[in-house]
């Protein structure tokens, strides 16, 4: 008998059961997180929707719009649209951006979903040390190949936060032009409306996927864009912390010496490096408070130094210092070896 006990004590506990809290939405994952095609904010909220089975609109409005709002206006949240409870201009794709309404639609989502990896569908990891004036879209852009190939072979069709940058004009994968306009009803598409259906027109509600075989030749300077974008929004969850303007001003202090150092050594390189070194001596001095340019500085300077930009963000100063050390000592051998071909054909001649 008091076996049997025993085989009850071990059974039963008087000790309430730890139960994890459930979240008031799916805690859905999202797509892409640390590569260059992760999933934009936009493109979560819309699948989000979807998985309750109910529109944009609803969701924002019965379920989010009251913890990103002021409550004097909670009480007519329901009845707006999606475009006025997040302001005229942050409804458009600047909503993926870094703007203040962005982050508090990440803290509301985060909250709703209990993940805490939301942040990362967007660019509030670079907050305030790159500008955002003119660097994302007024309306999506989309690569029709892409959604093609989702639907084709029954992968989820999302919208990549790439393409919500303005300077971005082109898929990689495809090397087709993204288009902007639909194809149907020559239309444009707002990054969150409110019955959005990613992958169909707000308008007509047609697909915007299509097969056609319309390759174009891209030129460099757009892929150096494309792949220094794609290369941020893929380091920022590697990152130990978000990057300061402080710290990043003294990598480019140590690529300004870089530079001078390269035409100390070879004049000849004045004409690629003349303009950009202006300009970076410019943000160096006089802008150094002010947040930097991604598409006419930071990138070009950082091919310009054979750098990439994820290890621009990713590296301290002395890992930056150490980069840039190779890439000028295997730049001088390189000079060498050219100068004395020359010298070799000169001879000949």
């Amino acid at each position: 008998m008091s076996e049997q006990n025993d085989i009850y004590t071990d059974l039963w506990s008087p000790q309430a059961l730890k139960i994890r809290p459930c979240s008031r939405l799916f805690s859905l994952k999202p797509i892409g997180i640390g590569t260059s095609v992760t999933e934009s904010l936009s493109s979560y909220l819309c699948r989000l929707a979807d998985e309750h089975c109910v529109s944009l609109q609803k969701l924002v409005t019965q379920e989010i719009s009251s913890l990103i709002i002021d409550h004097q206006h909670e009480q007519n949240s329901t009845s707006r649209s999606i475009s006025s409870i997040f302001g005229n201009s942050d409804a458009k794709p600047a909503i993926n951006g870094m703007r203040d309404m962005t982050r508090s639609l990440v803290d509301a989502l985060e909250q709703l979903t209990f993940r805490q990896d939301l942040h990362y569908l967007s660019c509030l990891t670079y907050q305030g040390v790159i500008k955002d004036r003119n660097l994302f879209r007024h309306y999506k852009a989309w690569c029709p190949q892409c959604f093609q190939q989702q639907k084709q072979e029954k992968q989820i069709v999302y919208e990549p936060l790439l393409w919500s940058f303005k300077d971005v004009n082109y898929c990689l994968h495809h090397n087709c032009q993204l288009s902007d306009r639909c194809p149907h009803c020559d239309s444009q598409q707002r990054a969150i409306a409110n019955n959005s259906c990613l992958g169909f027109c707000d308008r007509c509600k047609q697909w915007l996927g299509n097969n056609l075989n319309d390759e174009v030749e891209i030129v460099e300077k757009e892929r150096q864009i494309i792949t220094g974008i794609g290369e941020l929004i893929a380091t920022a969850p590697v990152l130990n912390s978000p990057p300061t303007l402080p710290e990043l001003i003294q990598k480019l202090k140590l690529i300004q010496f870089s530079f001078e150092r390269s035409l100390r050594q070879d004049l000849t390189q004045f004409i690629a490096l003349g303009k950009v070194l202006e300009q970076l001596k410019i943000a160096i001095t006089q802008h150094q408070d002010k947040p930097l340019n991604l598409v006419n500085l930071l990138i070009p300077v950082c091919n310009l130094v054979n750098i990439s930009v994820a290890q621009f963000f990713k590296e301290d100063i002395s890992g930056v210092s150490k980069i840039l050390n190779v890439n000028f000592n295997n730049q001088i051998q390189k000079t060498s070896k050219t100068s004395s071909l020359a010298s070799m054909f000169n001879l000949r001649a």
